[in-house]
């Protein structure tokens, strides 16, 4: 499917051929269904057959390229597969005169940049460089709400991880693998929007410079806060990791506490439990009672031990004292200037 805008007299008119108004410029927006489609554009504005290939064939990175006269610029949008995250290529050619972006999946930032120029004359930008940078604009916007979203979830993980609860290990792997995806493709495309925020082709105005600056700001920002996410689970990692091996810690003290205390309960009945005749303590009339009281002596001493010691005994729950480390750093006044 094809949609061609003319720019005319400072708005943008929907026409059903190129050749249908004038036209200061033009864009046309393909929805590759049929490679024909851009065979037959290429045929028209003269572009080489290496950039209709990358067109029309899936390119895994943003890059762009300088060619002989116009722009081949391959950017990634944020796009979702089956209830997982993913990105969706947009190429796009840029002239003089006019900008033709293709691809293969629904673009929201082609729709919504459609729907505003019907809404809102506006958006019908006056260059063509000037809209495709627009463009690139509102398709980096759309990745930053994921950032709180990403933040929120981490917060959960962690509460989680101090917790110990059992499927930690698989939600973190499940957002490492998200941010590894969007990493993978945000980087690329902020060295493209620096490389197009660069007075390196008399295609791009120095508008359009400036507006591609805007564009890598929220790229960077994005970029550098993915990094951040990434360290921030592999602490969760840790944490979970420290809090189950706490839990099992905990769980082998408090057996070997009990190993500690049996055993010389089992040495005095396994002594008394030989079958020799001549044994002294045999015919004791409290006998039996006796060794029984000195077995609960020798366990109570040692429970008390054990506690003195600090090898058993319970400790003040972590949640409680989360957030205290410099919380009382925020409750000290305000000193005095130090004189010079």
């Amino acid at each position: 499917m094809i949609r061609i805008w003319h720019h005319q007299d400072g708005s943008l008119h929907q026409a059903d051929r190129l050749d249908d108004l004038p036209a200061d410029w033009t864009w046309v927006d393909v929805h590759l269904e049929d490679e024909r489609e851009v065979k037959d554009l290429a045929l028209r504005f003269g572009w080489s057959d290496l950039a209709v290939e990358d067109a029309v064939v899936d390119v895994h990175y943003p890059r762009v390229d300088f060619l002989d006269g116009y722009l081949f610029v391959v950017l990634h949008g944020l796009d979702e597969d089956e209830g997982r995250i993913e990105t969706s290529e947009l190429d796009a050619f840029l002239g003089p005169d006019y900008l033709v972006t293709v691809h293969r999946r629904p673009s929201p930032s082609i729709d919504w940049l459609a729907d505003a120029m019907e809404a809102n004359a506006a958006y019908a930008i006056g260059a063509p460089d000037l809209f495709l940078a627009v463009l690139a604009e509102t398709i980096g916007r759309r990745y930053l709400p994921l950032l709180d979203s990403v933040d929120d979830r981490i917060e959960e993980l962690e509460s989680a991880a101090i917790e110990g609860r059992p499927g930690v290990l698989g939600d973190v792997q499940a957002l490492r693998r998200d941010i590894i995806v969007l990493r993978r493709v945000a980087g690329p495309q902020r060295e493209v929007l620096l490389s197009l925020g660069r007075p390196v082709t008399p295609v791009v105005s120095k508008d359009a410079q400036l507006r591609f600056d805007s564009a890598y700001d929220h790229a960077y920002r994005f970029v550098e806060d993915l990094d951040t996410a990434r360290s921030l689970l592999a602490s969760v990692l840790d944490t979970y990791r420290s809090t189950v091996a706490e839990r099992t810690n905990e769980a082998m003290k408090v057996l070997t506490v009990y190993t500690a205390i049996l055993l010389p309960l089992t040495l005095i009945a396994g002594i008394y439990g030989m079958n020799f005749l001549r044994m002294p303590e045999l015919h004791w009339r409290w006998g039996y009672f006796g060794v029984l009281a000195l077995m609960m002596v020798i366990a109570v001493g040692q429970w008390i031990y054990f506690v003195r010691r600090g090898f058993i005994g319970k400790e003040r729950p972590l949640k409680r004292r989360l957030g205290t480390g410099l919380a009382s750093l925020a409750r000290l006044p305000i000193g005095k200037p130090k004189d010079k």
